[in-house]
């Protein structure tokens, strides 16, 4: 029995998530950074959290793409 194609294909979410991650990151980090009075460390921290979580939720796509039905 074949496969459909929806099943079959890499989920859009998670090919956006790292680019995705780093720019809400980035923004998060330098909202916190102007809060707490340095935007370039808290953009810093920020990108790296959320480079960190795209990569767990990439990771996450892969599992779904790779599973067998």
């Amino acid at each position: 029995m074949a496969r459909s194609r929806r099943h079959r294909s890499f989920p859009f979410w998670g090919a956006i998530a790292i680019p995705a991650g780093a720019l809400w990151g980035i923004l998060l980090g330098v909202l916190t950074g102007y809060l707490f009075g340095n935007v370039v460390i808290g953009a810093a921290i920020g990108a790296a959290l959320g480079i960190g979580i795209g990569l767990c939720v990439f990771a996450a796509a892969i599992v779904v793409a790779s599973a067998k039905y």
